[in-house]
């Protein structure tokens, strides 16, 4: 699952409702188009879009996720990528609190799965994509919300002075 959220920057529920007909491995992409909630009186289901229109995106990965999916999906009993151990849809927060357990007392402790997201953006910042391409990857209606929450500020750059280098003012 941190594999998973560290290659796609998705919501935990839009993660857990991934199943194996949303991922075209010849063509390395994975359509989110769902997230998992739980209805009173009825469980956990997959409700069938995403946070926003925005969200309902197929994105292509990194080679190495692909792969990583590849050899899961090899071994999967089960329709869902990241199922229980039942072979049943994952609840988001008993997740939440999996992941919370499983970093308790290590450097990590405090990491929210929801900070992946912002880890995707500032990676996919540093490697010069627009606040538009990242806005799309992560599902973000406004472009606006990528760049105000999720892409750092302030981070030292050559790019203002290489761009004035030529400019001199007589005087």
């Amino acid at each position: 699952m941190v594999d998973g959220l560290a290659a796609l920057g998705c919501r935990i529920g839009e993660l857990l409702a991934l199943d194996w007909g949303k991922i075209d491995f010849a063509a390395g992409t994975i359509a989110i188009e769902g997230t998992v909630i739980r209805v009173k009186d009825v469980g956990l289901i997959v409700q069938p879009h995403t946070k926003s229109e925005a969200g309902m995106r197929t994105v292509m990965p990194p080679g190495w996720y692909v792969e990583t999916l590849k050899r899961r999906h090899a071994e999967s009993e089960s329709k869902w990528v990241y199922p229980t151990s039942t072979g049943t849809l994952r609840d988001p927060d008993d997740t939440r609190a999996f992941l919370r357990e499983a970093v308790e007392g290590t450097a990590w402790e405090g990491l929210h799965p929801h900070a992946f997201r912002h880890l995707v953006a500032t990676e996919l910042d540093g490697q010069g994509l627009t606040a538009r391409e990242i806005a799309d990857y992560l599902g973000h209606e406004q472009v606006s919300m990528t760049q105000d929450v999720y892409m750092n500020r302030g981070i030292v750059s050559s790019s203002a002075a290489e761009a004035l280098a030529n400019m001199q003012l007589e005087g």
